[in-house]
Parts: C-alpha cells; structure tokens; sequence
C-alpha cells in the first residue's frame, strides 16, 4: 500500500512568478518533463495525480521538485477518477501520471465519464520509446490507440536530444488548447511520453546549454485558444421563446449557474409564464417559482406544453422522458440549447438544437420580451403544475416524517442539511433518483454531482474524494448505495480522505435499481437476486469499521443532524444505513403509489 502524499493546499489562484526548482545531476529525462510542467503551471495547471511506476520516474521525481499540489495513488483507476473529481469540482485541468503497459488502460474507464462530461483531464502515459514497440519489451503495448475514443486529443512525444524549450512551450500550449479549446468542449487529453534509459543520470546525448536543459524563466508566455459562443440568432431567439405559447424550461446538470444562466432562466419563465423545471444538480434556491418533482409530476396527465427548451442533461426519469415524446407526438418542439458540440437526444425526438452561449441566449430572449410585454404573462398550465410541486412536496415532508427510516427519508433530509457552500456528491443509481425525485425545496441548496456522463457506478468513491480535495475547508457529502461503495471501497485505503467529510451508504444487501427497471416483472425472483441484485457477502459497515474508519450505523434520518454538525466540525465519518432490499422496495412503491393517487386526484385535465 502507498499512503498519499501529505495533502497539500489544493490548487493555488496565481502560478509562480519563478521557474521550478532545477534538480541537478538526475538527468535529461527529468529536466525535460520539468520544463514541461513549468509551462503546463504557467497555463493553469495546479494538481497533478500521480500512481507509481518504473517507466514514470523521472516524472515523478521531476513533479517531487515541482511547485504543484501532488497526490499519489497505488491504483491508477482510483488515480483518475479521483483527478476527474478534483476538475470537476474546481473546473480547472488536472494531471494523472501513469507507467507504461497495463497501467494506462486502468484510466479508460475515468477517460470515459470525463469525455461524456465535459471534464478537462491530463493524461500523462509513460512509455517505452518507438524503437522498443512491437519487438516484445516488457509492459509495452499500444497507449495511444486504446485511449483513441475518449480523448479530446492524443500528443506522442519523444524525450530526445533535440528537445528545445521552445518546444515543449509549445506542447504545452498545445495540451492546454486541447483541454479547454476542443469544439466538443472541455474533455480528456492523452500526452504518452517514450522515455529512453537511462530513466536518471546521465543525459541524452550530452545535451548543451542551447538544448532542453535550459529552464524557461524570462520566456514570454503563450496563451491557450479558447473558442467563443456566441448568442442564438435573433430571429430564431423570438421563434423559439415566442410569448403566448405555454413551455417548459428544463435544466439538467447546470451547477451553480455562475454564467448566468440560472438567473436568466428563472426570470425568462416568470415573464413567459412557463414552467422553469430543475434536477437536483441544478442550484436553485428559490421556493414557488420552480418545479423540482418534474420527474412526480409527469407519472400523471399533466397539461403538456407545446414547446420544451432542455438545457444540459435529460432527464433520467422514464416518465420526464415519457411526457417529452408525448410534446412532440402532438405536434410540439423539444429544443436542445448547449455549450458543446455534443448531440443530445437520448429520446431520438428531439426537434432542434444549438450549440451556443446559452447564458446570452436567455438574456436575448428576456430583451426581445421586454419590448413587447408591458408586464409577465400568467399562464393557467403554469401556475396549476406550481401548485401541484408544492403539494407533492409537502406529501413527501410527511411521508418521510412518518418513515424516517427510509432511504428516501435519509437522501431528502442529508440534502436539506447542507448548506450552499457545502456540496453533495452521488452515486449513478438510486441515491440520485432518490435526489431528483423526493428532495425538497431549499432556500440554500448545496452543490450536487455526479458521474453523468457514462452513468456508471464505478469510481464514485475516487471521484467523490477528489471533488472534495479540491475544496477541503468546506463540507462535502457523499450519498452511495451499498454496491456502488464496494465496488469503489479501496480507494479509502489509497486517496487522501477530506479533513470535512461524510459519506452515507445506504446498505439494500444489493443492487435494489435493478428491481425499478422493466424487465425485472418478467425474470423469477432466483434470477433477479444471483443475476443482477447480487447481494454482497461482507457488509459494508463491518468491511469499512475492519479498515479502521469511523462508521456509525445509523437507525434513521434524524441521526444525520449531529454527523454534519460532527463533520462540519472537521471530522470525517461514514453512516451506514442498513435495511433490507425487501423494505426498502415496499417503501418505494407504497410512496409512488400515494403520489399518483394524488395527481389523479388533484391535478388538472390536460
């Protein structure tokens, strides 16, 4: 096992005004790799993640005499997850380094969700050099072809002789426009680097002083190409936000909203009298202008609007994607407006979509509005659908005072605990269901997130690790399901854990997801448990408690209260809420079915 290196302060808000440190007598390999990240530090690097190799040592003495923050890591999938956690939360690039061989292809799956993502990580792959490839050198295979499909861009270089610092200057700046400049967006990109022995010592070919071996003080800094978007045309603006139509505004995955959008968004419903809908990674704060049980709303037969603009993800609700089809069915639109050349119609009824400064977009619409409304459109659909959230709302508050004990009672109440400063960080499967559905309003929500882009349960753990490494001083909360966190669990042994941390597992004895989807009806009740819940033989709070973390089983929501006060405090605590797959599926049903009595009850006809 290697323990992490004493967690520095995470990334600093200005580089160095100086060069790096210059490591004598450790050889060409070193000194190259060193330039290199000079210039990476200059462009806004601040964290590198590295996991331990033989191929990478120079690399990883090269980063031992560097100025920025380094973690380290056994396991290289943990190691990228957990980089992918630390861009995610602080939107910066970050490094991993890896040796060559098997142990590059353990990032792909980080490589994924940060591609899907839009997430900007630095691969580093140490390599054998080109003249060792296809002759049966030891952990040698090709690193650039199996990373081909998740990356935004793939650089080989050569540490050679011939190396200048102007050229690496320029690899620098190359790798920094491919992390934030692609036109798909932010995302993942590969530098596989072919290392010469030896790995220290001697240089390569008695490099001079006009060579790499010159540091790069006093060199003019070069700035990354950034593309910008601008506004949806005019006319196309007035189309699509055309006052005296009834819409939905639907945002999916939109953060804090720090563009604007959020704000923009919220103003341009109210004008409209549209329905401005939000998933729980969508930071609202406001009670009774928002819906937020869209995916509640739409198990019932609700007024359907004759256009739907959707920004940023979909919904994951089979109902929300339902009554979506159902607007284009009956001869209406669903607009997609992004910042990224992505297509996003996981429905395939998606009628148009833009790629586009979207924060400018809404911002055009509100000004066309204003021109021709003297006041804020009020519209029947719209108010009626507010109405209905907040009493599904106050359905749910006395569901889960009544079951405190629930999954669902403990998932809205961790969320209503935290505070907007602080953040929540979700596994792919029920826990964020559980947030999107049955959450409540909140005046001062937390950041929430998660690993949307492949939708996967791997690495949640890694990646909840580093989003809170990027913001210590802050509490940050982890909600996980009992497989997902099994599935991750050695990434406590090996990452730096949060000085303000809390992960609450909840323990089903399975995958309970699995008996939410479709076919789970018509597969017997043997299969469905050894084939897909496959229940885990160890539970996770005995297996935690043996590796010598703090866990506390809990028996109900409300013991959630002094865990945050604890880690708010500075502690960092794992509650364990264990129950049954059994109960936990009753208590679902018996919530949806209360629910959908109700919209048949009381909603309107559409």
């Amino acid at each position: 096992m290697i323990s992490s290196v004493p967690t520095p302060d995470p990334p600093k808000p200005d580089p160095p005004t100086s060069g790096f440190p210059k490591p004598e007598h450790l050889g060409a390999n070193v000194r190259l790799f060193s330039i290199l990240l000079d210039q990476l530090n200059r462009l806004g690097l601040r964290h590198v993640v590295l996991a331990p190799g033989s191929r990478s040592t120079p690399l990883a003495v090269a980063l031992a005499h560097s100025h920025l923050s380094v973690s380290v890591c056994l396991d290289e999938r943990a190691a990228a997850f957990f980089a992918c956690g630390v861009a995610r939360r602080g939107g910066e690039p970050v490094m991993v380094v890896t040796t060559s061989g098997t142990a590059s292809l353990e990032l792909v799956p980080a490589l994924a969700e940060a591609s899907l993502s839009g997430v900007p990580l630095l691969v580093v792959t140490a390599d054998r050099p080109t003249r060792l490839k296809g002759v049966s050198a030891p952990q040698t295979l090709d690193q650039v072809q199996v990373m081909a499909s998740f990356v935004r861009a793939s650089i080989s270089l050569e540490f050679a002789a011939s190396l200048t610092s102007r050229d690496l200057s320029s690899v620098a700046l190359q790798l920094m426009t491919e992390l934030r400049g692609s036109p798909n967006g932010p995302g993942p990109v590969q530098l596989n680097v072919g290392i010469e022995e030896p790995l220290l010592g001697a240089p390569i070919g008695q490099v001079d002083q006009e060579g790499a071996t010159v540091f790069s003080e006093g060199m003019k800094l070069r700035r990354p190409l950034t593309p910008r978007l601008g506004s949806l045309d005019a006319e196309v603006v007035g189309e699509i936000f055309r006052p005296g139509r009834f819409g939905w505004l639907v945002f999916g995955g939109v953060g804090d909203g720090s563009d604007g959008s959020i704000q923009a968004a919220t103003e341009l419903a109210n004008q409209l009298g549209w329905v401005f809908a939000v998933d729980a990674r969508t930071k609202v704060a406001r009670q009774g202008a928002t819906v937020i049980h869209l995916d509640l709303l739409t198990r019932g037969s609700i007024p359907i609007p004759e256009i739907v603009v959707v920004i940023g993800d979909f919904p994951l609700a089979r109902s929300t994607m339902g009554a979506l089809r159902r607007v284009v069915e009956a001869g209406g639109e669903v607009v997609t407006l992004g910042d990224r050349f992505v297509v996003r119609d996981p429905g395939r009824f998606v009628t148009g979509g833009y790629v586009v400064d979207v924060a400018a977009t809404l911002r055009s619409a509100l000004t066309q509005n204003s021109a021709v409304l003297a006041e804020p459109l009020v519209t029947p659909e719209g108010t009626q659908l507010l109405a209905l959230d907040q009493h599904i709302d106050r359905t749910l508050e006395d569901v889960t005072q009544a079951e405190p004990d629930s999954e669902i009672a403990v998932a809205r109440r961790l969320y209503g605990l935290l505070r907007s400063d602080e953040a929540l960080f979700s596994s792919a499967s029920m826990p964020i269901r559980y947030l999107d559905q049955f959450r409540g309003y909140h005046v001062d929500p937390p950041l929430v997130a998660m690993n949307r882009g492949a939708n996967g349960i791997d690495g949640v753990i890694s990646t909840y690790l580093g989003f809170a490494h990027a913001q210590p001083q802050q509490l940050t909360a982890l909600l996980v399901g009992d497989l997902a966190a099994l599935y991750d669990v050695s990434a406590l042994i090996h990452l730096p854990l949060p000085t303000k941390g809390l992960i609450v597992v909840l323990d089903n004895q399975g995958g309970l997801i699995f008996d939410q989807v479709p076919p789970a009806s018509s597969i017997s009740a043997d299969v469905q448990t050894a084939f897909f819940v496959t229940p885990p033989r160890i539970s996770p709070a005995s297996l935690l408690e043996g590796m010598g973390l703090n866990v506390v089983r809990i028996a109900n929501a409300e013991d959630l209260d002094v865990l945050v006060k604890r880690a708010r405090d500075g502690e960092f605590l794992i509650a364990v809420l264990e129950g049954t797959r059994a109960a936990s599926h009753a208590a679902l049903g018996s919530l949806y079915a209360q629910i959908d009595g109700q919209l048949i009850k009381e909603q309107p006809n559409p």
